[in-house]
């Protein structure tokens, strides 16, 4: 009998694990498989919280979105500012971190503490000067100016995670690019950054469900309807209309199946992401 076989523990020991695991899943889940099954109710039903499952099955809600509120148009401009925003973020924070990971130089330090305690930044805190400065720079009420503000709000995060993955990264590779007569840029882009794809995924995920769900800086630099995304659309959806409230859950029903399938489809990276060098 090995060893592993000795220590090895019975499989009933580990019910209570896994029925604990099971416990919080479903607690976690189940706002969100309410509010998916609510986007097929009437609001009586809603109100009145008569059974799980949809009876009478309507579709009234996601009619109400698309013609009261064109909540197409908002997804559109959330799109924009996910999409464009990580974009950004990614490549300010990839062009940052890969000198600061591998060169030695004076003041290295001293950036990455500075870009790294922009994390302890309350953004609450940021309303203000952010206001002032986007107004001075002609960016209000814009969507070029939402897709910067969103790029450097998420530069922060990306930069870290970014860096840690870069220094955990042997440079081996890019020492015999460099022997071959790669170049600086060649080295960067053509070597390491295949090398970063679990990092960047993560990363990417991470802000753009970031801006994807973000309410309070858009309501503070939008004014304008066609500039707003879609977390303002659904706010403004219980103001406008009263108490739709299965207008209200069917739009945040939407709103939720954007991050899920991205998720859905960056998994694996994601996960090989999150466990790269805890290894190492």
């Amino acid at each position: 009998m090995t060893a592993a076989a000795t220590t090895r523990r019975p499989l009933w020991t580990w019910i209570p694990v896994y029925g604990f695991l099971a416990a919080v899943a479903l607690l976690a889940l189940a706002p969100t498989a309410w509010v998916m099954l609510s986007s097929f109710k009437t609001g009586n039903q809603i109100f009145t919280g008569e059974g799980l499952w949809p009876d009478p099955f309507t579709l009234q809600g996601f009619t109400d979105v698309f013609t009261q509120i064109h909540l197409h148009r908002y997804l559109f401009n959330t799109l924009i500012y996910a999409v464009f925003g990580t974009l950004g973020a990614l490549t300010a924070a990839y062009l940052a971190a890969y000198p600061l990971a591998r060169y030695a130089f004076a003041g290295r330090n001293a950036l990455v503490a500075l870009f790294s305690l922009a994390l302890a930044l309350p953004l609450v805190g940021l309303a203000t000067p952010v206001f002032f400065v986007v107004r001075e720079l002609g960016l209000f009420d814009s969507r070029i100016g939402m897709v910067v503000f969103y790029a450097a709000l998420q530069f922060p995060f990306t930069f870290v995670v970014l860096r840690a993955f870069l220094v955990s990264t042997p440079p081996e590779l890019e020492e015999a690019a460099m022997m071959d007569g790669a170049g600086y840029f060649t080295t960067m882009f053509r070597v390491v950054l295949p090398l970063t794809r679990p990092a960047l995924a993560t990363v990417s995920v991470v802000a753009f469900v970031n801006i994807w769900n973000e309410f309070f800086f858009a309501n503070l630099l939008l004014v304008s309807q066609e500039n707003q995304n879609v977390q303002l659309a659904l706010a403004g959806f219980k103001s406008q209309f009263g108490f739709n409230v299965t207008g209200a859950v069917t739009g945040a029903t939407l709103v939720m199946l954007v991050p899920v399938v991205l998720f859905l489809l960056l998994q694996r990276h994601v996960i090989a992401g999150l466990t790269a060098g805890a290894v190492k």
